[in-house]
């Protein structure tokens, strides 16, 4: 079941799923029909940890168990998505961020160690993030695999 996102509920989006941290990204889809920026859309999926579920007795998972969240952007102001041998955009080893800014969702997939705001992915003399997309709405599903 999908849950849209607001403002309000961001904070606690990214507690329930511990800020994403050291999740693993496992699809990014991106669509960007000519003439409707509504339906420009972007998908990412991560598998994470959820911590409304109970976990396993394997080492890794005793707390909280693993889910794939896919969280949808729709209607894309922009995006900056890549990936190089200096920046590998798998694993997610300082977590994401998400926030809003001026009317938009603001995910930034690689924030950094630092403090973060949404507004910093444009100050290029301090923004870490080379990883980032920005939209209108932004909701989120949770599933139980395929893990990769």
């Amino acid at each position: 079941m999908k849950a849209d996102l607001s403002e309000e509920s961001v904070p606690d989006f990214l507690e329930r799923f511990l800020g994403f941290e050291d999740g693993v990204i496992t699809g990014i889809s991106i669509a960007l029909p000519r003439g409707d920026r509504a339906r420009r859309t972007i998908e990412v999926e991560i598998q994470a940890m959820d911590r409304t579920t109970p976990g396993d007795d394997s080492p890794n998972s005793r707390l909280h168990g693993w889910k794939l969240v896919r969280i949808a952007m729709r209607g894309i102001d922009e995006y900056r998505l890549s990936e190089s041998r200096p920046y590998p955009l798998q694993v997610l080893t300082d977590g994401l961020k998400l926030g809003c800014s001026e009317g938009f969702f603001v995910l930034d997939l690689d924030p950094g160690p630092d403090a973060w705001s949404p507004r910093a992915i444009h100050d290029v003399a301090s923004s870490w993030s080379k990883q980032y997309v920005v939209s209108e709405r932004c909701s989120f599903e949770v599933l139980d695999g395929p893990f990769v």
